[in-house]
């Protein structure tokens, strides 16, 4: 998601809703809402996974983090099943 286009602003209907345009909508499931210190909020997209899927890039990061640190030596037997 290439968007160069600035947003002056977006109106907020009276259930307190906001329609983000689809250029910012493509590929996308949900938001995540981060305040900033600033008084900034930023919306981060998120997509969901399995259960199955979240364990498995749970497993990478941490071997990642493992072979950064020189814990790991060898490739995960799970990474080969």
């Amino acid at each position: 998601m290439s968007v160069a286009k600035k947003i002056k602003s977006l109106e907020i209907d009276e259930r307190g809703r906001i329609t983000l345009p689809k250029e910012f909508r493509e590929g996308v499931e949900t938001f995540a809402l981060e305040p900033k210190k600033n008084g900034v909020l930023q919306l981060v997209p998120q997509r969901q996974v399995s259960l199955e899927d979240a364990k498995l890039i749970e497993s990478l990061k941490k071997s990642a983090q493992e072979y950064k640190t020189g814990k790991l030596h060898k490739m995960p037997s799970e990474w080969t099943d």
